[in-house]
């Protein structure tokens, strides 16, 4: 009986603060608050943020994954998406900087 009593008070415990734990650990939450927004033209101030904010959510995941700095400002969302996939992709005597002259403007 009191190993039961246990078990449900471990088991509450968790239950209460599970939602918590995982919201802490949830990357880019900045990212959500754009999910099923959608954008006239790039030339819109939502638009713009969002770039910014999907560029540092990118890069701070291209630096986990593959150790490479990159910054935010010099590349759009959609080519530090690119950028990551070839970083996937990428033989391993292929340099880095191989990659990214193509991005250079």
């Amino acid at each position: 009986m009191k190993s039961a009593i246990i078990f449900l008070f471990i088991l509450s415990f968790g239950l209460i603060f599970a939602p918590f734990i995982h919201a802490k650990k949830t990357p880019g939450k900045e990212i959500l608050t754009y999910v099923g927004r959608y954008f006239k033209d790039p030339l819109s101030p939502d638009y713009s943020s969002y770039d910014r904010e999907m560029s540092i959510y990118i890069v701070k995941q291209i630096k986990s994954k593959y150790n490479v700095d990159l910054d935010h400002t010099s590349y759009s969302a959609f080519d530090l998406l690119e950028i990551e996939a070839l970083l996937k992709c990428k033989k391993s005597d292929e340099s880095v900087e191989s990659l990214l002259k193509r991005f250079q403007k």
